[in-house]
């Protein structure tokens, strides 16, 4: 398992981290997020070539990045200059990312080194943390898109925090890591959610909880590496979440994925009072929390459309359109099958809520 290294006030150890791993590198390849500020990029840039030959490739990143052209991409760059099973893969930006970066370092020769120094407060708590890799998969004819439909499980070496990397962030993005730690605060339950929920989701307020947040994450997959049994609970809010999310991408704009996810814990909430005897009342006080901080206009599609998208969910088994629900705050049912037509009532009756 990778570790999460974060900075100090006195000494910066993902630094000290990504210099060592450089070190034992025969060459580096950085894969950039080109919205970062340019002095970000050069500060890392700056540290691995002292140790070892060092490249550049930047994306915009966004689920548009997430394909295999763009996999391939990286492939060239690596065989452009020259690398072998000793180089390093370094990718420094949001969780999109550390998805397509991640499935190129683990399948290029089988493999190669990886480091994420995670930009955005979705990869920090979330994204870069457990080891999955995934690009998505579009399918003009039938589907549309499909989210994370190709992947792996690679551990990077190393995920380093630097909390500077966030300052250049908008509300927007803000919000949507809000969303996954939204996710693990219902995960744990007790005095983390009720601290998270004092907060107002910007990034002052939220700085003292994401190495926590991070921490409920790591503890999980470190129990459950490769999701046999709870780590499948991670999964909270992402299977309507997808949907929404596709769904939106395929009419040709972009909802940012922690803002789906939420709304698909706000519906996972209301699932679990009906199938699961949640109580009514903390669903209420939950959902109500959650809305207020995301309702900023959304369109609801049928019933139908998100069926359609569950349906090729990548967590389905023999057909089953399987969904994580909960009892109570910190506990969960990982293994949840729905039924298309009690699906088809419960989800109108959100739409109608919601929409």
């Amino acid at each position: 398992m990778h570790s999460i290294t974060m900075e100090s006030n006195l000494t910066k150890y993902w630094e000290k981290g990504l210099s060592m791993s450089s070190s034992q590198a025969s060459s580096v390849l950085v894969i950039a997020d080109s919205n970062l500020p340019e002095h970000y990029t050069k500060e890392v840039v700056d540290i691995c070539k002292k140790e070892s030959p060092t490249y550049m490739i930047s994306f915009k990143g966004g689920e548009g990045i997430k394909t295999l052209s763009q996999v391939s991409e990286v492939y060239l760059h690596l065989e452009k200059m020259g690398a072998d099973r000793k180089s390093l893969v370094v990718c420094l930006g949001g969780g999109t990312i550390t998805d397509m970066g991640g499935f190129a370092a683990s399948t290029y020769k089988r493999g190669v080194s990886l480091i994420h120094l995670p930009t955005t407060v979705l990869a920090m708590v979330d994204a870069a943390i457990g080891g999955k890799t995934g690009i998505n998969t579009e399918m003009q004819v039938n589907f549309g898109l499909l989210k994370n439909q190709i992947g792996t499980f690679y551990n990077p070496k190393m995920v380093g925090i630097n909390h500077k990397w966030l300052q250049s962030l908008n509300e927007e993005e803000i919000l949507s890591g809000w969303g996954e730690m939204v996710k693990h605060a219902l995960l744990k339950g007790g005095t983390h959610l009720k601290d998270l929920m004092k907060l107002s989701p910007n990034l002052k307020d939220l700085s003292p909880l994401l190495i926590s947040s991070a921490r409920i994450k790591e503890a999980i997959v470190h129990r459950d590496e490769k999701e046999i049994g709870e780590r499948a609970s991670l999964n909270l809010g992402h299977t309507v979440g997808h949907a929404i999310e596709s769904l939106a991408r395929d009419k040709g704009w972009e909802m940012k994925h922690g803002v789906a996810v939420a709304w698909g814990i706000v519906f996972a909430l209301e699932a679990s009072v009906m199938k699961m005897g949640f109580d009514k009342t903390t669903a209420d006080e939950l959902q109500n929390w959650i809305v207020s901080s995301i309702s900023k206009g959304i369109e609801v599609d049928g019933a139908d459309a998100v069926w359609s998208k569950m349906s090729h969910d990548k967590k389905n088994v023999k057909g089953n359109v399987i969904d994580v629900l909960m009892l109570a705050p910190g506990e969960v049912i990982w293994d949840f099958v729905w039924e298309r037509e009690e699906f088809t009532i419960l989800w109108e009756k959100f739409r109608g809520r919601y929409a």
